[in-house]
C-alpha cells in the first residue's frame, strides 16, 4: 500500500514526474509527464489528447505507478470532468508550469481538459 501524502508531497513538488505504464505484453514504460495537486488531489492529463501511447496504456489498465529513483508509488486513475475541477486544475498548471510557453498553453486549452485523469493512491 503506497502512502497517500508522500504520492502527493512528489506530484506536488516534483517538476516533471515518471509514469510508469505496462503494454498489453507486460512491459513497463516510464514517460515523463506533468502533475498538479489541488485540494490535496492530484491530477494528470495528457497534452496530446486520447492518441498518446501512454494515455491509452493507463486508460486501458486504471493503474499505473510514479517512480521517484527506487521509490514507486503505485496509483489508480478516473476521468475527472466537471468544470469547476477542471478550472481549478487549468489554474493549478498555469502556477506550477508559468513559464513554460508552448508546452503550457497546450496542456490548459482545447480539448486537452477530456483527458483530466484524477489520481488516486492505492
Amino acid at each position: 500500500m503506497t502512502d497517500s501524502s508522500a504520492v502527493i508531497d512528489h506530484l506536488d513538488h516534483t517538476g516533471t514526474v515518471r509514469l510508469a505504464t505496462r503494454t498489453e505484453d507486460g512491459r513497463e514504460i516510464v514517460t515523463k509527464i506533468w502533475a498538479v495537486v489541488v485540494d490535496g488531489q492530484a491530477y494528470i492529463r495528457n497534452g496530446y489528447g486520447d492518441s498518446s501511447k501512454w494515455y491509452a496504456r493507463l486508460r486501458r489498465a486504471g493503474r499505473a505507478a510514479f517512480v521517484d529513483g527506487d521509490t514507486r508509488y503505485d496509483v489508480t486513475v478516473q476521468l475527472a470532468d466537471d468544470e469547476a475541477t477542471n478550472a481549478a486544475i487549468d489554474d493549478a498548471y498555469s502556477a506550477k508550469y508559468a513559464g513554460s510557453g508552448s508546452s503550457l498553453r497546450m496542456m490548459i486549452t482545447g480539448d486537452v481538459r477530456t483527458t483530466t485523469l484524477r489520481v488516486t493512491p492505492v
